[in-house]
């Protein structure tokens, strides 16, 4: 993989539209009645400098092709969760380059810095894919807003 640099989206804040753009386009226009202004507003959050939630980007040059989110209580109905891996996204054209492991690997180590012990997330593999791959349990399984299932997952991180 090409070395990426890697910037939170309160340090670019001008790239909050294309990356809601690809958000909304990936996973939420599945939720009945959310708009593209909707998935913008949700990104406010991430606009504080140098504090969790985080959102990173990778760039290639001065065009953004990936990002993910580290975020909170992603699931209501599991307020005691805290920490969730969200908004991994890799643009089409970059897939398969190792840049996701490479976002979540800087994120995690960011989180564990931060004192952060346990990480979920859910995801639409059932068997876990990368993130199985990457050091994450499965847990259970739940309908998602969109009415389709996730599995839900847990990474212990260990103290810097």
């Amino acid at each position: 993989m090409t070395a990426l640099l890697r910037v939170t989206l309160s340090d670019r804040p001008q790239l909050l539209p294309e990356v809601a753009a690809w958000y909304f386009a990936q996973w939420g226009h599945h939720v009945p009645g959310r708009t593209l202004a909707d998935e913008c507003e949700r990104l406010e959050v991430f606009l504080q400098p140098d504090a969790l939630p985080m959102l990173l980007i990778a760039m290639q040059g001065d065009r953004p092709v990936a990002a993910a989110q580290l975020k909170f209580r992603e699931r209501a109905e599991r307020p005691e969760r805290l920490h969730w891996l969200g908004g991994v996204y890799v643009d089409a054209t970059q897939r398969g380059k190792g840049i996701a492991e490479a976002l979540i690997a800087d994120l995690m180590a960011r989180a564990a810095s931060e004192g952060v012990r346990e990480v979920y997330l859910q995801t639409e593999a059932d068997d876990g894919g990368l993130y199985r791959r990457l050091g994450w349990e499965p847990l259970e399984s739940i309908q998602h807003a969109g009415g389709f299932p996730v599995r839900i997952m847990v990474r212990r991180l260990s103290p810097p």
